[in-house]
């Protein structure tokens, strides 16, 4: 099947975190970025490069695993998050529900 470069597909999934492990693999030819900025050579990395500075991947990563040390941070993702709200605002990320384990549904946020 013929799709467009970076275009729409079924299932996109980013890998941020692989537990405690690291992964750095040579990216092959067809999912490396058009830019011309960029090094011929690309690499799929794990934890990614820039997610321990990114809100909007530390809040719901900190949500579900908050002690989690990834490789390479140093620190907890709480600590991070809690950073990362520091420079961009407890505001740059909301909520639009949240999980109940105990019955296994997701419920609207009510948060102010």
């Amino acid at each position: 099947q013929v799709r467009e470069h970076w275009g729409p597909r079924e299932l996109d999934l980013d890998l941020i975190v692989f537990g405690r492990h690291a992964i750095r693999v040579e990216r092959p030819p067809a999912a490396r970025s058009d830019d011309p900025a960029k090094p011929a050579v690309q690499w799929l990395q794990v934890p990614h490069a820039s997610a321990r500075e990114r809100l909007f991947v530390l809040a719901p990563l900190a949500d579900l695993a908050p002690g989690l040390r990834p490789p390479g941070w140093g620190e907890a993702v709480a600590t991070s998050r809690a950073r990362a709200e520091c420079i961009e605002g407890a505001d740059a990320v909301r909520p639009i529900a949240l999980w109940h384990a105990g019955d296994g549904t997701w419920r609207p946020w009510a948060g102010t």
